[in-house]
């Protein structure tokens, strides 16, 4: 019990580190597409959007989690939507996964014996970066952390809420020792 009260918290922390940065890499495609006054694609408005409301969510729930023992029920549905909502949009997303980012060139010479041999494609030394790719790719792998986090912070309010439930009716029950008893039968009217 102790131990999924002090994990929760952590689990939160680390879930608004890493949505934050999610809606900022892709509000610039949604920003990008307004400009040009064309709809964003589905797959990112579905992260962004999602994004969004699991940080309010993740920040709500971080500090109300102590306040009720109904909450962690609360929290558990939410976090099981979120974390649906998630694999949602790192399913339409996974195209990136194998697109190629960073391109790489340097001249490679060597020699052979008494050959020498080159390959070079004439432009030296080059590194090229394809922002709009490395942005996508770092959101959806930001997104498949989110999705593992929220699917582990639904278990432990899960397990939050059982331990409630189970001490809420220890605290209803009690045990009537029938020693103590006269021996006389009471009457219930």
């Amino acid at each position: 019990m102790a131990l999924s009260k002090l994990v929760f918290p952590l689990i939160r922390a680390l879930q608004v580190i890493t949505l934050i940065p999610i809606w900022g890499m892709l509000a610039y495609f949604v920003h990008k597409f307004n400009k040009q006054h064309t709809d964003p694609p589905v797959e990112i408005l579905i992260l962004f959007i999602t994004a969004l409301i699991a940080t309010g969510w993740a920040i709500i729930s971080f500090f109300q989690f102590h306040r009720s023992r109904t909450i962690s029920l609360i929290v558990f549905i939410m976090d099981m939507l979120i974390f649906g909502t998630f694999v949602a949009g790192v399913v339409l997303l996974r195209y990136v996964k194998d697109s190629d980012c960073a391109a790489f060139s340097a001249p490679v010479g060597g020699k052979w014996g008494d050959h020498d041999w080159s390959w070079d494609n004439g432009s030296g030394w080059d590194v090229s970066f394809k922002k709009s790719c490395m942005l996508l790719k770092a959101s959806w792998i930001l997104a498949i952390v989110d999705t593992a986090l929220f699917f582990i912070s639904s278990v432990v309010a899960l397990m939050i809420y059982r331990r409630n439930e189970t001490r809420a009716v220890r605290e209803k029950t009690y045990v009537v020792d029938h020693r103590k008893t006269t021996g006389r039968r009471r009457r219930w009217f």
